[in-house]
């Protein structure tokens, strides 16, 4: 399991009230920021930290995003 696995598993307790949004997690400081795109939570992200590399995760999916067929 990545760092950033482990960080979203801790936190995602107290992200239940914002399923559907996305979280850009920090691995090296264990921070995230919740937006309501990708671009929303980066841009946060880079405010604070804007010479870091992010992991995105999708609040209450197994997966970001879904391509193909079913």
């Amino acid at each position: 399991m990545s760092k950033a696995e482990e960080i979203y598993k801790q936190i995602e307790p107290e992200l239940i009230r914002d399923k559907g949004k996305f979280v850009a997690i920090d691995e090296a400081s264990g921070e995230y920021f919740v937006g309501d795109n990708e671009l929303d939570a980066y841009r946060k992200a880079q405010k604070k930290y804007p010479n870091k590399k992010f992991v995105f995760k999708r609040v209450g999916f197994k997966t970001t995003y879904f391509v193909g067929a079913f």
